[in-house]
This record gives structure tokens, C-alpha cells and sequence, in this order.
């Protein structure tokens, strides 16, 4: 039986991943602390050059953990002390590289309490600890961000109470700090009427999944005056899906509608603040496209003389998926006989790309100067990027491909940052940019000082250019097959006006779609020249 016992605890250990070490107090020979095999390997020594981390655990143990450790320690070595040993710590094995151990120990103790023998269980917990200090530094940059908005940020569990909150919450509910928020609900602090509608709101979410829309409520305290707010509410899911609770953001807007309710009834105040707001957001998409069509140049230069030879025209196509796009263009009028060519795409969508895009057209006009070299613009807009997104705490990133089409010395040149190279059309048909020469490097946003490389045409290897933004090749049909490059290359054709070109990219993405629908933002920029 005790053979089979001792099999049952190998077997266990294996399947644990865990060593075991036995150190005998009153041993006074070298050999008093064993070490498994497993417990061998998470130290990387040999039997034979096995270190007394017990005895002697200043030159193994990180000096922050040394005196904890020793702490520990002597709490279970006193007559009569702790029956348990029960450390984690830092532990540098011979090759210099540091582990964490999570040691175990139980004590075992003669009759008159002295200990006589402390065995345990060892296992290295590194991968755990770097898990563990990922997801610290997470928590860290959310508590951060929900601490610096002007709104109240919360979440609720399955019961309606608070879980996590920032600052301005717990203020506002009387609460001296978060800590004394958390585990308590509405009906701590409001009347039970409107607690009761709360909760009431908050349960329809969790058992429809379905978000709580901006609504303005009347919140009603206990011997305080009433506030009003507005709030949205989010079905709050865990990684797989299920609802933990909710997610709510609560904006105080009581001097608002104290001053609309001195004007006129609730009703129409409701109806002209969601009037406002809508307009706001028309007016900021309005914008937007104001900025990405303002100073279009349909051809330079604009009056040719008799000493000009080459002309370039120039047709643009902007599509959209949402109101506030991430994907821009600008045409930069340099000198009489140049002009740039700009076309960025920033990573993801909504207000947060569109910020980006105002801060790169800010950079753009910033690095005017250097304008006429392509590798020297693109580092100048990247150093930028990479100062503003550092200061943030954000990562971001932008691909963009820039190029100078140079009349009087009939040369196109260009840099690319991570961008979809342009397709090409010249005298031996239709082409990627690329693969004539690939100048690419990363993307805006990621790397500093990052050097870029230029490359250059001349006007007798193309007639027309085409910029274009990843939404439209990446447009899926159906079955989920994209329209692919092959498919944008069929649709440029020669002899035709580089508009028609343009037209035919989006009519065959369209219909390859078959919906009509892109599936991100698009957008087109195409020059042809023309000779004189």
C-alpha cells in the first residue's frame, strides 16, 4: 500500500508540473536538503551543484525578495512558530536569467515544538508572473483613462452592484473614495424609486443583450435636491461572451436642463437638444469632407505655355463607411510645375481616426519645407506621429505613400510608409508600383527616427497613377473572397480619362460586392499626363 502511495504521488507531482525538496533540520551532513529531478530543473543546476537557497539564499534570491524570504523563514524555524512556509520569489539560475518559484513548505516538529524537518513542493511560476504583470499594466491604462474623462465610468455585476468606477463616481454618490463605492448598489444612495427603474433598466440588459441608448433621466435622491443625466448603458461581456453585468456612462447635464426647462416644456427641450446633436455630428461629417475636398487640383499646370510639354490631370473618388473615416487624401500644390500626392489610412475607424487625421493634416502642414522630397516629408510627419502618440500612452498607426510628380524635369518621385503600392499603367500595361522598384517602409506611428527611402519614374515608364486605400481591395463578396489587386488592375485601361478609371475601380467593386457595400472606407486618387 505504501508502494502504490507513493506512485499516487509522483503521479500527481508529474501531472502538477510540481518539484518537491526535503530539508532535514537536524542533519548536520552536506546532503540535509534534497531536491527532486523536477525541482533540479526549475533551479538549472546539477544535483551536485545544488545551491542552499534556505541556508544561503543572498546569492540566488532577487535582493527585494531576500528579506521576506528570510521573514518567512524564521517564522516557521522558531520553537513552536508557523506550520506552513509559503513564498514566491525571484530566483536567478547559473545562466543569469531570473524565475519566479512559488515554494511550499510544511514544517514537522518534535514534541516540544522544534522543528525538525520542512519539505514542500516547488514550481516555477514566470510565465504566470509576466501574465499577471500584463494584465496589471492593462488594468493600469484603463483605471487611467476612465480617471481623466469628464463623465462618470461603471461597472456594475449581475446584482447591480459596483464593481469598478473612477473617481468622478464615487464623488458623486458621497462616497470618500472608489474602494468605499465598490459592493454597493443604487439603493444605497438614491430614492427607491429611482434605484428601482434603474435596476429595472439594468436586468432588461442583461436579459436582452441589447445596449441602453443616450436617455436622459431624472435621478431622484433622499434629502437632496433631484440631478438629471445622461446615460448609456452596455450589456458588459467577458472574453467569451457571457454577461458579467453592465457597463454604463452617466454625463450630468442638471444645469442644462434646469435652464431649457425655464424655456419650455421637457418635451420640445428633448426634442431640440437631439436636433443639436445631430446636426453636431452632420456638421462634423460635413467637415471632414470639406477637408478632404478642399483645393482639389483637377490639372497642373493650370495654363500651359508653349515651353510646357506635359500636362497632369487629376480625378479623385471618396467613399466612406461611417461618418468619421479614418482614410484621406490632399493634393499639395508646391511650385508652378509640382505638385504632391498624399494618401493615408489610419488604423481602425470612428472619432479616434478621425483625431489622428487631424493631427497628421496638422504635421503635414508643419513639415511643408520639406515637401518637394518624399523620404524627407514621410520621416518628418513620422517623427510627429511618434512624439504625440508616445506623450498619449497610445499605440496607433497610420500607412500613407507620398509622391511628387515634377513637370520640368519629367520625373515622378516617391516614399512609401507601409501604404498598398499605386497601380501603375505604362507601355508594358497595367502594374503594382512595386514592381518597378519597392520603396517601403514602416508604417507612420511605430518606429522613431525611422529613415525612409526614395524612388523615382520617369514620365516615359507610365501614363497614369492610382492611389488608392485598402477598402477597396479588401471589399468582400458573399462567399468571403476579396476583390483582390488582379481584379483592380483588369479595370485600368488605356486610352481612357483617368475619372473613368476611377469610375470603373468603384463600379467593378460594387458589383463584385454584390450588395453595392465596401466593407471599410475608400478611397481614390489617379493623375494621368498627357502630352502636349
Amino acid at each position: 500500500m505504501e508502494e502504490v502511495s507513493q506512485d499516487r504521488l509522483e503521479l500527481a507531482l508529474r501531472a502538477s508540473n510540481e518539484g518537491i525538496w526535503d530539508w532535514v533540520i537536524d542533519d548536520d551532513s552536506s546532503d540535509n536538503l534534497y531536491y527532486s529531478d523536477r525541482t533540479l530543473g526549475f533551479l538549472g543546476v546539477s544535483r551536485s551543484h545544488a545551491p542552499h537557497i534556505f541556508n544561503h539564499p543572498e546569492p540566488w534570491l532577487h535582493e527585494d525578495d531576500i528579506d521576506f524570504f528570510k521573514k518567512q523563514l524564521t517564522a516557521v524555524m522558531k520553537k513552536n512558530g508557523s506550520n506552513t512556509f509559503v513564498m514566491d520569489c525571484r530566483y536567478e539560475r547559473p545562466d543569469g536569467v531570473f524565475v519566479w518559484l512559488r515554494i511550499r513548505g510544511v514544517a514537522v516538529r518534535d514534541e516540544e515544538g522544534k522543528l525538525e524537518r520542512l519539505a514542500g513542493s516547488m514550481i516555477d511560476i514566470s510565465r504566470r508572473k509576466k501574465a499577471e504583470s500584463e494584465l496589471e499594466e492593462e488594468r493600469h491604462r484603463l483605471l487611467t483613462l476612465i480617471e481623466n474623462v469628464p463623465v462618470n465610468v461603471y461597472f456594475k455585476d449581475a446584482n447591480s452592484r459596483f464593481v469598478m468606477a473612477n473617481t468622478a463616481t464615487a464623488v458623486k454618490l458621497g462616497c470618500r473614495n472608489v474602494e468605499e463605492l465598490i459592493g454597493k448598489c443604487d439603493h444605497d444612495f438614491f430614492d427607491v424609486r429611482h434605484a428601482d427603474k434603474s435596476r429595472a433598466d439594468e436586468e432588461l440588459i442583461m436579459v436582452t443583450g441589447e445596449q441602453q441608448q443616450e436617455s436622459l433621466e431624472q435621478e431622484i435622491w433622499e434629502g437632496k435636491e433631484d440631478t438629471w443625466v445622461i446615460t448609456s448603458k452596455t450589456p458588459w461581456r467577458d472574453r467569451k461572451g457571457n454577461i458579467r453585468g453592465v457597463f454604463g456612462v452617466t454625463n450630468d447635464v442638471t444645469s442644462l436642463v434646469k435652464t431649457q426647462r425655464q424655456l419650455m416644456e421637457m418635451t420640445y427641450q428633448l426634442t431640440n437638444q437631439n436636433k443639436a446633436i445631430e446636426e453636431e455630428l452632420q456638421l462634423a461629417h460635413e467637415i471632414q469632407l470639406s477637408m478632404i475636398q478642399q483645393d482639389q487640383v483637377k490639372s497642373l499646370p493650370k495654363n500651359p505655355t508653349d515651353s510646357c510639354v506635359w500636362q497632369a490631370n487629376f480625378a479623385y473618388r471618396y467613399a466612406p463607411v461611417s461618418g468619421m473615416a479614418g482614410d484621406f487624401y490632399q493634393v499639395i500644390p508646391l511650385e508652378d510645375d509640382e505638385v504632391g500626392l498624399f494618401m493615408c489610412d489610419v488604423m481602425g475607424h470612428g472619432v479616434r481616426s478621425a483625431l489622428i487625421v487631424s493631427m497628421i493634416r496638422g504635421l503635414m502642414e508643419k513639415e511643408r519645407a520639406s515637401a518637394t522630397s518624399p523620404e524627407c516629408y514621410l520621416y518628418g510627419l513620422n517623427q510627429g506621429l511618434v512624439s504625440i502618440l508616445r506623450r498619449a500612452g497610445v499605440t496607433i498607426f497610420a500607412t500613407a505613400f507620398y509622391a511628387v510628380i515634377d513637370l520640368k524635369s519629367k520625373t515622378l518621385k516617391y516614399a512609401n510608409a507601409g501604404h498598398p503600392s499605386p497601380l501603375l499603367l505604362g507601355k508594358e500595361g497595367v502594374s503594382r508600383l512595386s514592381d518597378h522598384k519597392k520603396v517601403t517602409g514602416p508604417a507612420l506611428g511605430l518606429v522613431e527616427e525611422c529613415a525612409y527611402a526614395a524612388g523615382e519614374l520617369s514620365f516615359d515608364q507610365f501614363e497614369k497613377l492610382v492611389l488608392f486605400t485598402d477598402g477597396i481591395y479588401e471589399t468582400e463578396n458573399a462567399e468571403g473572397e476579396e476583390m483582390g489587386i488582379s481584379r483592380m488592375l483588369d479595370a485600368i485601361q488605356p486610352g481612357r480619362e483617368i475619372e473613368e478609371d476611377l469610375d470603373g475601380l468603384l463600379s467593378a467593386t460594387r458589383e463584385f460586392a454584390g450588395d453595392g457595400e465596401f466593407g471599410d472606407d475608400v478611397c481614390l486618387l489617379g493623375v494621368k499626363l498627357n502630352k502636349l
